[in-house]
């Protein structure tokens, strides 16, 4: 919650990502911030903060005036400190993208995740560029409407999650040592929830429940069975669903991408055009 003049104020007022997401989910924010007086923070969830352009923010410990000016590079992130008191300001403009990630989400990865000696301190974190390029993509994608989907930033909140347990006071248990990959029964059962919602978004949580895991236990396993993220899958089932109504001279493009679960005609040409090599219209053109 944020505090100022005595007011307090949610500090997410957006929906979870997605207009039709189911909660819990995973919240993205792009704030436009202006300098600013003195304001007081609690954050009770995991944040990890994007900064889109360098600015300055003023950090107080509440005792005289004592204070300290922070310089965040464009491109830098930063775990937040969760459940703690924050007094700060921004001395100048910022523009920032916001991502707060589900407990489960990371209580999951800390289970996969091997015990070190010690975590890092998470004020390294803006020196981390693994954070640093998985939000950029996340805020690429957001700025153009999701049309990769919901599994995708899925599987960007999972990459989040097993590089943020990996920091001091992140949330971390005893991990559980999985082997092997999917029984078959478990592989075919996804691929045939796959097949059978192929028009519609597909979610990680659905897929891993699908076959009673976890998401970061499926995940896992699934890369192992066949080579490719779950994401990575769904897009080529989505393409061999869209070559065979592309021999159909009835269905338009767009029609095509529809029934094969992409947003857009673009989106569904770009990745047709990468994983074929010719756009939908020239492997038409060849039947």
């Amino acid at each position: 919650m944020a505090t100022r003049n005595g007011e307090t104020k949610p500090l997410f007022d957006s929906a979870p990502f997605g207009p039709h997401s189911p909660s819990p989910s995973l919240l993205i924010e792009r704030h436009e911030v202006c300098s600013s007086e003195w304001q007081t923070v609690i954050i009770p969830e995991q944040v990890v903060t994007l900064h889109l352009r360098r600015c300055a923010v003023e950090y107080s410990d509440g005792i005289g005036d004592n204070s300290h000016c922070l310089i965040r590079a464009k491109g830098s992130a930063v775990i937040e400190k969760r459940a703690c008191e924050q007094r700060f300001r921004w001395s100048s403009s910022a523009a920032t993208l916001c991502v707060r990630l589900r407990d489960a989400a990371l209580e999951q990865a800390a289970e996969a995740a091997p015990l070190t000696r010690e975590g890092e301190p998470a004020d390294r974190a803006v020196q981390d560029m693994r954070l640093s390029s998985l939000l950029s993509a996340l805020e690429r994608e957001r700025s153009h409407g999701y049309p990769a989907g919901r599994l995708f930033v899925d599987g960007i909140e999972q990459a989040l999650a097993a590089i943020l347990v990996r920091y001091d006071g992140i949330v971390r248990h005893t991990p559980q040592v999985y082997k092997g990959g999917l029984a078959p029964y478990r592989m075919k059962r996804v691929t045939e929830f796959i097949q059978a919602h192929i028009e519609e978004e597909i979610t990680l949580n659905e897929l891993a429940q699908d076959v009673g895991l976890s998401s970061s236990h499926f995940c896992s396993l699934f890369r192992k069975t066949s080579g490719r993220t779950p994401h990575q899958f769904v897009l080529h089932c989505r393409i061999q669903h869209a070559k065979s109504l592309l021999a159909k001279p009835s269905h338009s493009i767009l029609d095509v991408a529809l029934a094969s679960g992409f947003r857009t005609h673009q989106h569904f040409s770009r990745i047709f055009r990468r994983q074929v090599g010719v756009p939908p219209s020239a492997y038409r053109a060849q039947l």
